[in-house]
């Protein structure tokens, strides 16, 4: 017993002085006067750059060290991940686990859930020493994350738990098409897949999301009201903007216009609101509207279908050619779950080598949704400034190649000269605003 505590005084220590250490003061991420002086020059180019040297050094270089230790990451955890699915393969696991769900249940649809709850839980457990390292520890140390670690820890397994849940069911489905549809699994696989990625946009803003955070109606009558007429004139049928307290996570600014199928809510994160100008709130929500005005989440859905079906076509001919040179992993075919890691390890491998398509994708709508939110806001310089306050974690001036590679939006100097050469074509628009501003 003596030991245990031993163990645990050990353990809590680690965790005081880890938060001691990486707790740090986050410096500002621009000079207003700077900002206020970039605001007044016309030329876009000329702007532009004063905008971004308005930006400290320690500020500029220490997100650049953030954004590259991203994109190491990025990398460790594809290949760490891939090291224990073939491990789970190799070493058998996978089919003994397979074995113990089939010695509890002969349904075939329980069976598949138990395959599923042991293999979250297991992988989890293998994977937490870099999931605590890069979403908890790093994050404080780069003043990323305000939670302290019991919230954080009690998020994780919220997560797990809705793991377990939405997971069984998901290949509930997957496997009982793989059964019944041997040779023509992917096209039936693929349909599976692309009506739970529908389901999941439709439940997550009003079943998902409050299981982490609260929602509230924004205090600020004003700013609701501005909101609320912007989005009418948008033709989005809205009644109400909730705030979220995301605050007891991050001082991230944010917000979102989010779901489907009559569950769509307008939301903005309660940094925004504390943090932000109301010049600077219509246009980041003029930009959240935008995507859903653009029809972005369908057109989201439809290349991802594109995606999911291609992968599943590769990984057919993938999968058969791994058994036939694998017999020892014990895994019978397409339709038996102790196959499930070489599944996954064959699809994350190709959403990986394709992810430069994908982000390229993902640019492609968030410049969509900037000019919407120009258009919605005749606000070019508080875009600038909103996008200085989303380089405290994205790197503002990214090499091109790294932009092309690794950027799901665009850099934020790409942004902010976009809205500078905005602001030069549209000299009437800024002056006729058309939400007033709360004082």
């Amino acid at each position: 017993m003596r030991s245990y505590w031993k163990i645990g005084i050990l353990t809590l220590s680690f965790i005081v002085i880890s938060l001691c250490v990486y707790a740090k003061t986050q410096p500002p991420p621009f000079d207003p006067e700077k900002a206020t002086q970039a605001s007044q020059i016309s030329d876009p180019v000329q702007a532009t750059r004063a905008y971004l040297d308005s930006v400290p050094e320690e500020r500029r270089q220490k997100t650049k060290t953030y954004a590259r230790g991203n994109y190491i990451l990025d990398g460790v955890d594809f290949l760490y991940s891939s090291l224990i699915f073939i491990g789970l393969l190799a070493l058998g696991i996978s089919a003994k686990m397979r074995d113990l769900a089939r010695s509890i249940s002969r349904f075939r649809p329980v069976q598949t859930a138990l395959y599923w709850i042991q293999f979250i839980i297991l992988t989890t457990i293998i994977t937490f020493p870099l999931t605590i390292r890069r979403s908890y520890f790093r994050e404080k140390a780069y003043g990323l994350l305000t939670q302290p670690f019991a919230g954080w820890m009690n998020d994780q397994l919220k997560g797990l738990a809705i793991s377990c849940v939405l997971g069984a069911i998901l290949l509930i489905f997957l496997y009982g098409v793989f059964r019944r549809a041997p040779r023509t699994w992917w096209i039936w696989g693929s349909a599976v897949m692309i009506a739970f990625i529908i389901l999941g946009i439709a439940i997550t803003p009003v079943y998902i999301q409050p299981l982490f955070n609260k929602f509230t109606p924004v205090h600020d009558a004003q700013i609701r009201q501005n909101v609320l007429a912007m989005a009418h004139e948008q033709g989005i049928s809205a009644d109400e903007v909730y705030e979220m307290d995301a605050s007891k996570r991050t001082d991230r600014v944010s917000a979102y216009v989010a779901g489907l199928l009559g569950t769509m809510r307008i939301v903005m994160f309660d940094n925004t609101l504390n943090r932000c100008t109301p010049q600077e709130i219509q246009m980041i929500m003029g930009h959240e509207m935008g995507h859903y005005v653009l029809n972005h989440v369908w057109k989201g859905v439809a290349f991802f279908a594109v995606f999911i079906v291609i992968g599943f076509l590769i990984i057919r001919w993938a999968f058969a050619r791994a058994l036939q040179k694998w017999p020892s992993w014990r895994v019978e075919g397409i339709a038996d779950t102790a196959g499930f890691p070489l599944l996954v390890l064959l699809l994350f491998g190709f959403l990986f080598l394709t992810q430069p398509i994908t982000n390229s994708w993902g640019r492609f709508l968030e410049d969509q949704a900037d000019d919407f939110g120009l258009n919605a806001s005749h606000q070019p310089d508080a875009a600038a400034t909103t996008f200085l306050k989303l380089g405290e974690y994205r790197d503002l001036e990214p090499n091109p190649l790294i932009e092309i590679l690794f950027f799901d939006h665009p850099s934020g100097r790409y942004r902010i000269r976009n809205a500078m050469e905005w602001k030069a074509q549209h000299p009437k628009e800024i002056s006729n605003l058309k939400y007033p501003n709360p004082k």
